[in-house]
């Protein structure tokens, strides 16, 4: 869970075009912040969380594949079983309320390089603050592609984090609790340079790990 909390604060920050981005995250109870590392190129997402994780993302089909690194195993999601799966986690939460649209504290600080102000939001399942960089470089297109992978995973994960759209420039910092649990993230550097096809090869030797509970699986 804490792994799947942290995701839902660093996915944001991928991209159309080819990208390398580098952040760093940490989920309360975390002695160290984790490097993160996105790589984009086109539709497709390579996130590698340090050296024990990976995720591959093809934004084209929704197919999404989790690797830990450590066990040699592999999960494989696809469209379908990423909606089924956030249906069924709807389902089980409930209906508690619509999240509201982030708000401008007025509060302005240094992030980086970056003049940022701080937002505050609110949704059924947590709350956050966000430090938007309004002179961000291609905050639009940076934002496009979080907002197309929520609605790719369907409605319930809009409940762990508000939309990109709603944000008027570029999240380079964040605080967030989610069921509980706080996590922080804060953007190093996003640089516009090549990627190459071979980031998105699936590794070989890694055994597939089955997902219980849902159909077909």
């Amino acid at each position: 869970m804490k792994k799947l909390l942290l995701l839902a604060a660093i996915l944001p920050q991928a991209l159309f075009a080819d990208w390398v981005i580098i952040q760093k995250a940490s989920v309360e109870g975390d002695k160290d912040p984790s490097q993160v590392i996105i790589k984009v190129k086109g539709e497709k997402a390579r996130l590698d969380m340090g050296s024990k994780m990976s995720l591959l993302h093809d934004g084209t089909t929704g197919e999404m594949k989790m690797f830990m690194h450590e066990q040699k195993m592999m999960m494989n999601m696809n469209g379908d079983t990423m909606k089924t799966a956030l249906a069924l986690a709807g389902q089980f939460l409930g209906k508690q309320g619509e999240a509201t649209k982030p708000k401008a504290t007025g509060i302005k600080e240094k992030v980086g390089e970056f003049e940022a102000e701080i937002y505050e939001w609110k949704g059924p399942l947590g709350s956050g603050k966000f430090w938007v960089a309004a002179d961000f470089p291609n905050f639009k297109e940076l934002n496009a592609i979080q907002d197309k992978m929520n609605k790719a995973m369907g409605s319930p994960a809009s409940s762990l984090a508000p939309l990109a759209a709603d944000f008027p420039g570029m999240v380079v910092k964040s605080e967030m609790e989610v069921l509980g649990k706080k996590t922080v993230s804060e953007l190093v550097s996003a640089k516009e340079e090549p990627v190459s096809d071979d980031t998105f090869v699936v590794p070989a030797g890694y055994q597939e790990m089955k997902i219980p509970g849902l159909p077909g699986r």
